[in-house]
């Protein structure tokens, strides 16, 4: 996890990242992730899928929030990272979704009551 663009060029991150589980973390410089990539073809072939995941990613993130309700947002998470609901706090799934912890309440809700139909 990183601000990735920030962090390769030796700029400040814009971001903060908090993990929500129990992690692992290995701390490396932009400068280091630049050196990997310059050794040789491959190592210069995975920074451009890196980076072009990282634009699926970003513009998957942007259709989902400008095409999608947050009822189709909360159903498309929870396809993507099933589970996640025991792990995340209600607030935090709320502000990834960009709604409010009491409309995803509701959400939550009535998902719940059409499945008991």
């Amino acid at each position: 996890m990183t601000d990735y663009p920030n962090c390769l060029f030796g700029r400040p991150a814009q971001t903060t990242i908090e993990a929500m589980l129990p992690s692992r973390v290995l701390r490396v410089t932009g400068e280091q992730v630049m050196q990997m990539y310059c050794q040789n073809m491959e190592t210069m072939k995975l920074r451009s899928v890196v980076a072009e995941h990282l634009l699926n990613q970003k513009h998957a993130r942007y259709l989902d929030l400008h095409r999608a309700t947050a009822r189709e947002r909360y159903e498309l998470l929870l396809r993507r990272c099933p589970g996640i609901v025991h792990h995340l706090a209600l607030q935090d799934l709320a502000s990834f979704l960009c709604v409010t912890p009491n409309y995803l309440s509701t959400i939550r809700k009535d998902i719940t009551f059409e499945a008991k139909k």
